[in-house]
């Protein structure tokens, strides 16, 4: 059973906090912010390559972050509390993200071509019957390396430091992953890692019309 969340709600993003192993294809059972396994599209159709119907965006560095909703604060000054191998952020709005992740890179797969299938599955298995609580992953956003730290409360104050003590100066640094917790105020959800990893798919259920709604 794995524990996610919905963030970047603007965008429909759920984040992957345990680095579970999805991927596109797959559904999951929602029960509250617990998201089973339930089967993978090729367990029902082991001869369709959803490959054919796959797109890959170009990778790049992504910040999440806006001055508006972030104050950050740098080390290694006289006049500055943190060290020069820390890192403050001041998260100003509730249900807000901050971070970067290096490498970024979108893959889609197209539904259309596969919704007749995705209908006989809900169908055979009764997931027409509990609508709401299956989904169907069509987005994974994969990453070389990154920093993301949820909130849920607004004016969280929290300090990170680099692991591996080297100085930072800029919020690009947190794409490296080398990082870790010295203090928050308020409770926090993160991403923190330093290898390639999934931090952020999109997902959709069927409405009763068989049309889909983004979960988010």
């Amino acid at each position: 059973m794995l524990k996610m969340n919905k963030i970047l709600m603007g965008h429909q993003y759920v984040a992957n906090f345990l680095d579970a192993p999805v991927r596109l294809g797959m559904i999951y059972k929602m029960d509250d912010r617990q998201f089973v396994p339930a089967m993978h599209f090729n367990d029902a159709f082991p001869d369709i390559d959803l490959s054919r119907w796959i797109e890959e965006g170009s990778s790049g560095d992504i910040k999440f972050t806006e001055t508006r909703t972030v104050d950050f604060k740098f080390g290694g000054s006289a006049d500055s509390p943190l060290g020069a191998t820390e890192i403050g952020l001041k998260i100003k709005r509730s249900n807000s993200v901050a971070g970067v992740i290096k490498e970024g890179k979108v893959q889609s797969i197209r539904f259309e071509p596969i919704k007749e299938q995705l209908m006989r599955i809900w169908r055979d298995k009764g997931y027409d019957r509990f609508r709401t609580d299956y989904i169907f992953v069509y987005d994974i956003m994969t990453a070389a390396s990154g920093t993301l730290i949820y909130t849920e409360e607004r004016n969280n104050d929290i300090v990170l430091t680099h692991k591996l003590g080297q100085k930072v100066t800029k919020v690009l640094d947190l794409a490296s992953g080398e990082f870790e917790y010295v203090s928050n105020s308020k409770r926090t959800l993160e991403i923190i890692r330093n290898t390639a990893h999934k931090p952020l798919f999109k997902a959709f259920r069927f409405r009763k019309s068989w049309e889909v709604e983004v979960l988010g």
